[in-house]
């Protein structure tokens, strides 16, 4: 007879489930998620399993929440560039910081394994995405109508960003050809995006 688990309460997430939930993540870099059992998950995460089902059902539970938690910090980046265009003194490291701080840990066999085996999971990340290009894309607008962006298309601005983005998730050979990390290449792009664009 299986375990009927779900049908148990669960208790409240607080911030150290947040924090040894979040600490696998450098040791799944490499990881084939699909192979993971709960047995694997509670030893990468030092608990055992009856600890970890006093807050999670499954193991797609635990990567939505690990990637939804991620994501609702990413989502700081909305306040910090706004107040920084309308006082038109956008740096551009502010965005690079939150999107490397996003991708601290990550890997992108990491994200096309989340992809392949937790499509619920990968849905929170394509939603962040799809919302984040459209903050952009008004970012880019308001930068050129305030005068602090040279005017060039907002629609050829996000165009290449959602190629880098997606590039970078999809192809993880990439990583194969140079000794940078995800956070470094989002750093750079941000740099050669907005020393261009910047007047």
């Amino acid at each position: 007879m299986g375990r009927k688990s779900i049908l148990r309460n669960r208790k409240e997430k607080s911030k150290k489930v947040e924090q040894w939930t979040l600490a696998i993540l450098p040791k799944l870099k490499t990881t084939n998620l699909g192979n993971l059992t709960m047995d694997d998950l509670a030893l990468l995460m030092k608990k055992s399993k009856s600890t970890i089902y006093q807050y999670f059902t499954t193991k797609e539970e635990i990567f939505e929440y690990i990637t939804q938690t991620r994501i609702d910090n990413l989502n700081t980046y909305k306040d910090e560039i706004a107040m920084e265009v309308l006082q038109l003194n956008y740096n551009y490291e502010t965005l690079a910081r939150i999107l490397t701080e996003g991708a601290k840990d990550i890997s992108s066999f990491y994200l096309r394994q989340l992809e392949l085996h937790y499509p619920t999971a990968w849905k929170i990340i394509e939603d962040f995405l799809f919302g984040l290009l459209e903050d952009l894309k008004q970012f880019y607008i308001s930068g050129i109508e305030g005068g602090l962006f040279k005017p060039i298309s907002p629609e050829l601005l996000i165009k290449l960003d959602e190629y880098f983005i997606m590039q970078l998730i999809m192809d993880d050979t990439f990583f194969n050809k140079t000794q940078k990390t995800l956070e470094s290449i989002i750093k750079d792009y941000m740099f050669l995006k907005f020393e261009g664009l910047m007047k």
